[in-house]
């Protein structure tokens, strides 16, 4: 047989065919209706991978891929903590007829939560959409209305637990700052009462004191400069001799004196030449010179005196002045070894204060972290009732039963000729007797066999 002859046995057996998948479709039918309706509801989820932190201002997602971070949530989605949070809060874990089907599963060695957790996670679907940042939550029930609860149930419960994922590590670490922030504050006052203590023992209380005795010793060394001078001065007034004492020829009570007895010498000078050396009246003269130089001597002698008592003073203020520069000057390098040593412990200050003030900014940090009631993630749409069922699916099924009605009706035909074939063409009917067909009455024309061939030749 050729594909002409199965052609024609087909084309012959066309009821057979027709009720073969007719049947077919039949039986796809009856087992579709009598399939239990299952219904798909989706919520979905928007991801904000590139949200400010409102706390730290940096932006999320670092250099994590985007279908890295949604296929963690996924896992997260699917995960046995969303499972038992969504139990708990549609009451599942309080449902009697849930209790008494997990004290008959025999599975108590895990807790009731955790039970009916693995079984609502089950019809879960978590699909990340290609190039987007959104996660659609497809979850498959015999009741529409119970299919949309679940789903919605779980996105709110991821978001949740997303959240608390967030706060709970943040209080954690709160509580540790908090502990570090009470060691920081220790470590300062301890190093603000060693600085205290020192600052009191070496009598560097007050800003500025080294350099208070450092202007006070400037100062000091300049007045003994001073006196060093005056009293090199008056030991060279006092040990000129009396007569030629630049002093007592500068006073004015030994200069009048002095005018006294060249104005009496000229006189005796006169009187001599004129009344003789024997005369009363020189000799009265020569007494007045003698009473007046008497006179300049102690004059001079006081003024010498004067002179020595004032290099003396001069030279025990110099002596005072040489000791309290000594003792300031023993004073500032004392104070210049303890400013070094103060500066170790302002040093311990600064830095203690530094490492206080850092971990009290990180633990306001972290505290405002746990405060945030918001995450990078938000429900974009909840799942509403479905109207149609996602399986059975009618139209694949009805499909399918045609294309294989047809097929098994085809095979059945094709099966029945081989087992009976039949003489449907000219070749066949040639092949079967091995005798040339004269006539073909069916077209209603002279036949190509024999007959055509002998006219044709």
């Amino acid at each position: 047989m050729n594909v002409w002859d199965y052609l024609e046995s087909l084309k012959s057996r066309w009821r057979l065919v027709a009720l073969v998948a007719l049947a077919c479709i039949l039986a796809v039918a009856v087992w579709t209706w009598q399939s239990p309706r299952t219904y798909t509801a989706s919520a979905t989820l928007l991801f904000d991978l590139q949200q400010t932190d409102p706390v730290g201002g940096s932006k999320g997602g670092g250099d994590k891929s985007a279908a890295s971070v949604l296929g963690t949530q996924a896992d997260i989605i699917r995960s046995g903590v969303v499972a038992q949070r969504v139990a708990q809060q549609l009451g599942y874990d309080r449902d009697p007829e849930l209790i008494r089907r997990y004290r008959e599963s025999g599975e108590q060695r895990i807790g009731l939560r955790e039970w009916i957790g693995r079984r609502l996670v089950a019809p879960l679907e978590v699909v990340t959409t290609r190039s987007t940042n959104v996660l659609s939550l497809n979850y498959q029930n015999a009741d529409p209305e119970k299919a949309a609860q679940l789903a919605t149930a779980f996105a709110q419960a991821y978001v949740q637990t997303q959240l608390q994922l967030r706060i709970d590590p943040a209080r954690v670490y709160s509580q540790w700052f908090q502990s570090q922030i009470n060691e920081a504050r220790d470590r300062l006052e301890q190093a603000q009462r060693r600085l205290s203590s020192f600052q009191q023992a070496r009598g560097l209380v007050g800003a500025g004191r080294f350099d208070i005795e450092q202007a006070q010793l400037s100062e000091l060394s300049q007045q003994m400069t001073t006196a060093q001078a005056e009293a090199a001065r008056a030991r060279a007034q006092a040990n000129t001799s009396a007569g030629s004492s630049s002093s007592a020829q500068q006073s004015a009570v030994v200069q009048g004196l002095d005018a006294q007895i060249a104005g009496k010498s000229g006189e005796l000078q006169q009187l001599r030449q004129s009344l003789g050396p024997n005369h009363p009246m020189v000799v009265a003269a020569q007494a007045q010179i003698a009473e007046l130089r008497a006179r300049r001597g102690q004059a001079v002698g006081t003024v010498v005196d004067a002179v020595r008592t004032d290099s003396a003073a001069a030279s025990a203020r110099e002596a005072n002045l040489r000791g309290l520069v000594a003792a300031q000057r023993e004073r500032v390098l004392r104070l210049a070894s303890a400013q070094d040593e103060m500066a170790v412990l302002q040093r311990d200050v600064d830095s203690s204060r530094a490492a206080y003030d850092a971990v009290t900014a990180r633990l306001n940090e972290v505290r405002l972290q746990s405060e945030i009631p918001q995450t990078n993630v938000s429900i974009l749409d909840r799942a509403s009732a479905p109207t149609l069922p996602s399986s059975p699916n009618v139209a694949l099924r009805l499909l399918l039963g045609i294309v294989g009605g047809v097929f098994v009706g085809i095979m059945l035909a094709l099966f029945l000729e081989w087992r009976r074939p039949r003489v449907r063409t000219i070749d066949g009917f040639e092949r079967a007797t091995g005798l040339p067909v004269l006539v073909d009455l069916s077209r209603g024309s002279v036949n190509v066999g024999f007959a055509g061939k002998e006219a044709s030749a």
